[in-house]
């Protein structure tokens, strides 16, 4: 079985559906690779009541047989009962059995009718039981059609509080740091700027290498263990997979608002709106807004691929492996590490948002979570948080290689009164300003933060203890 990292809530959560004493109903959803599988076995884990399928694609016979098969480990009686999915779910209901189905989309596409059947057990029959059925899917849109949508026929049924809907998203950096707990500090940003969170991703890593071999063994070569994978997704997910590539290629050389990625993917305005939407809903993309801004009146939106081994796998694989051949030994160091920092920046800018909110979280409290932003003329502040007092905690995040100099402080000072923020008190804002350098800082920065109150400096080395802790 898989390593189980992280994932206590989720776990808790699921446990205390099992514990109750009424019928419980669970939707256990996410985008594949995220560990829904190891989660819900790890739930199960010495239960002598637990009835765990995985299901797989097959005819309708096949897929009931091998249920069957595996439910009679546990209740043997269900090989007494009429082979249809009502009869079976009854049972087990009756029996008061934890059962689990993953993969639950692959059953209805033999068995459209299956979420109403399911429906008719639980108004009829495990209603009044203590069973708990926990239902699977990397299909996150049928999961919402038959089971999370007002309009499905599950809807209602599952668990009215939060234990019933578990959305199983990628481990936050702390989580993943133990699958490399070998590499220093800046490796460990770089690592998970590429890896992101997926726990499969990470397993692949080995921190007994260096990165650059972790990042040619898994991506590069041919015959990586990841070499495909966003490919292999987005083609069990999506038709006209092309248009999909080329929206999130247009995205990896930098593209953000909609009309910048459909004229990069050389797809009409009109029509780019429809992909974006649907790699959102896969969890591949996300879009987000400058701070201080209401994101239903703004039109300042942006996109991001919020996946980094994705948005890795469209700026340095897709197109180019026959390139990295030709190069051979030499392809991550000539192709790949020159601009490495300028795309991890990204995921070091997200991180130190997450620790400005622990280095200040004693001084200030925060009215906003820390974003960044931006204006319509191409400024941008990586990092800015809005207090419930008179202060704006403006930020600066930079990956470099060299140390951060006074020019990064000056700018961000002129900036940040450009920020359309008021403090609740109607007065003029203060201002904090945290610098965060991976290589450091020059002294005519530190002789500042020394003479000055209104300035900190954290290093890599700081964030990353900062979010372990």
């Amino acid at each position: 079985m898989a390593r189980f990292v992280d994932r206590e809530r989720e776990l808790d959560r699921l446990r205390a559906l099992y514990e109750t004493d009424d019928a419980a109903l669970a939707v256990v959803y996410g985008r594949r690779r995220m560990g829904k599988t190891t989660l819900v076995l790890e739930s199960i884990k010495n239960r002598d009541d637990a009835v765990y399928y995985q299901a797989t694609r097959g005819s309708t016979e096949q897929q009931i047989r091998s249920f069957v098969s595996d439910a009679a480990a546990v209740h043997p009686g269900i090989t007494r009962i009429r082979e249809e999915w009502e009869a079976l779910f009854g049972y087990l209901a009756e029996e008061d059995a934890v059962v689990v189905v993953d993969e639950f989309p692959y059953l209805v596409e033999q068995t459209e009718a299956l979420p109403s059947i399911l429906q008719r057990v639980w108004d009829h029959t495990a209603s009044e039981t203590e069973t708990t059925f926990v239902l699977t899917g990397s299909a996150i849109g049928m999961m919402y059609e038959y089971a999370l949508d007002g309009s499905g026929p599950l809807y209602g049924r599952v668990a009215k509080d939060p234990n019933g809907r578990l959305d199983v998203g990628p481990l936050p950096f702390d989580a993943a740091l133990s699958f490399f707990p070998g590499y220093d500090p800046g490796e460990q940003v770089m690592t998970y700027g590429i890896f992101g969170g997926t726990p499969e991703y990470l397993r692949a890593v080995r921190d007994d290498e260096p990165l650059d071999q972790n990042v040619t063994r898994t991506l590069l070569r041919r015959d990586g263990s990841l070499h495909e994978e966003p490919e292999n997704v987005l083609h069990r997910e999506v038709d006209e997979v092309d248009r999909y590539f080329a929206v999130l290629k247009s995205m990896a050389e930098g593209n953000r608002t909609p009309n910048e990625i459909a004229q990069g993917a050389g797809i009409t305005s009109g029509s780019v709106g429809y992909y974006l939407s649907r790699l959102r809903d896969l969890r591949v993309i996300e879009q987000h807004y400058p701070a201080t801004v209401d994101p239903d009146r703004s039109r300042k939106g942006r996109y991001r691929t919020s996946d980094p081994l994705f948005r890795f796998w469209f700026r340095f694989v897709y197109g180019r492996t026959a390139r990295y051949e030709v190069y051979g030994d030499d392809a991550y160091a000539d192709l790949v590490e020159p601009e490495l920092p300028d795309f991890v920046s990204g995921t070091f800018e997200q991180l130190c948002q997450q620790a400005l909110l622990y280095e200040y979280g004693d001084q200030y409290r925060f009215v906003e979570e820390p974003i960044n932003w931006w204006d319509g003329s191409g400024r941008e502040i990586d990092i800015v948080a809005p207090t419930a007092g008179d202060t704006l905690v403006v930020g600066e995040a930079k990956f470099r290689r060299q140390r951060v100099g006074y020019d990064v402080l000056s700018q961000l000072e002129n900036e940040a009164p450009l920020v359309d923020w008021t403090p609740e008190s109607g007065g003029e804002p203060e201002y904090q300003y945290a610098l965060f350098g991976r290589s450091g800082f020059k002294q005519s920065v530190t002789e500042a933060a020394e003479e000055r109150d209104d300035i900190r400096l954290f290093t890599v080395d700081d964030v990353v203890r900062t979010l372990s802790n």
